[in-house]
C-alpha cells in the first residue's frame, strides 16, 4: 500500500480553537480566508468539504463542530474536530518536526486513515493512496500529502 501524511500548507493557520471535546465557537474578524483552508493540523480541524470526503473512508470518527463566526460580517465557517483513531502495528521514523516520514512492518489491519504519534507527542494522520486522489478530484484546498516511504 502507498500512504501519505496529511499536511497542511506553512502559512495561514486556523484561529487558534478551543481544545476541549465539546462544540467551541472562535470569534475572528478574517471570516473570508477561512474558505481556502481545509485542514489545520495544529488544532486538528477539517473543513466541511474535507469532512465529507473523510466520512466516505472512516467510518468511525466522531466529529465534533466549532464555529468561527464574524460579528462584523454576520458570517460563520464550520469546522469539524477530526482525530482518526490511533495505530500502532508497525515501525516508523520520524522528521525532526515530530511528522512520519518513514513506516515499515505495517500490518495488513491498517486503517484508510489513522493516526500515527511521535515519542514527542507530534500527531501525523496518515492516509492510503485513495484518499488523496478523492481529495485532488474535489480541489480541496489548504492540504498537502506527503509521502510516507516503506
Amino acid at each position: 500500500m502507498i500512504y501519505y501524511v496529511m499536511e497542511p500548507p506553512d502559512e495561514n493557520p486556523l484561529p487558534q480553537a478551543p481544545k476541549d471535546e465539546k462544540m467551541g465557537a472562535v470569534e475572528t474578524s478574517d471570516i473570508d480566508r477561512l474558505g481556502r483552508i481545509d485542514y489545520d493540523a495544529r488544532s486538528g480541524l477539517i473543513s466541511d468539504r474535507l469532512k465529507l470526503l473523510m466520512e466516505k473512508f472512516s467510518l468511525k470518527s466522531d466529529f465534533v463542530p466549532v464555529v468561527y463566526w464574524s460579528k462584523e460580517k454576520q458570517e460563520r465557517a464550520v469546522f469539524w474536530r477530526f482525530c482518526p483513531p490511533d495505530y500502532h502495528n508497525f515501525k516508523a521514523i520520524f522528521r525532526n518536526d515530530g511528522i512520519v516520514s518513514h513506516i515499515s512492518h505495517l500490518g495488513n489491519d491498517a486503517p484508510i486513515v489513522f493516526t500515527v504519534r511521535s515519542p514527542s507527542g507530534e500527531r501525523s494522520v496518515v492516509t492510503r493512496l485513495a484518499v488523496v486522489e478523492s481529495a485532488l478530484l474535489r480541489s480541496i484546498f489548504g492540504l498537502k500529502f506527503t509521502r510516507v516511504s516503506e
